[in-house]
């Protein structure tokens, strides 16, 4: 009687083992499986973390990019006003020599500095509404790489928050 409560008992046993096993061997699949996701998700992060520092480094460049547009631009801002104020200082010294000198209003010098000062100024003129224009257009560029620039920092820290 003893070793039929025995028997039984050890076929108790025996079944708890088998399930412990396949309980084990399923528990180690899930792990080696969820292990084979982790490195999926590392590989896959590794990724766009190259592909996130190659946007930043472009971004950087178009920010270095648009610095030198933008000290270009203050440059050609600069050399208008002083050429305007350099054109506008020789014509006065001009007509305040001639002036002193007492022509009179009849003399051909009086004559042809009417003449060309309102053609000078024409060019003059001309060639400064062109860098007006450049000058717009660069501006203007610089504020659509700003906006660019700006977004794609924006978004390269808002991709840096969510990891």
């Amino acid at each position: 009687m003893y070793a039929m409560q025995y028997l039984k008992e050890l076929d108790e046993l025996r079944y708890h083992l088998t399930a412990t096993k396949t309980t084990t061997d399923a528990s180690a699949a899930s792990a080696q499986s969820a292990q084979l996701q982790c490195f999926a998700l590392l590989k896959e992060l590794d990724e766009k973390n190259h592909s996130l520092k190659e946007h930043e480094d472009r971004v950087q460049r178009l920010a270095e990019q648009l610095d030198n547009w933008e000290n270009d631009l203050q440059a050609r801002e600069l050399s208008k006003k002083q050429l305007k104020d350099e054109v506008m200082r020789v014509e006065h010294d001009i007509m305040e020599a001639v002036a002193k000198a007492g022509v009179n209003k009849d003399c051909e010098l009086w004559k042809l500095l009417d003449e060309v000062s309102p053609k000078n100024l024409e060019k003059m003129n001309k060639l400064l509404t062109g860098k007006d224009e450049e000058i717009s257009r660069l501006k203007d560029e610089i504020r659509i790489l700003s906006a660019y620039r700006k977004l794609k920092t924006g978004n390269g820290i808002a991709v840096r928050n969510q990891q």
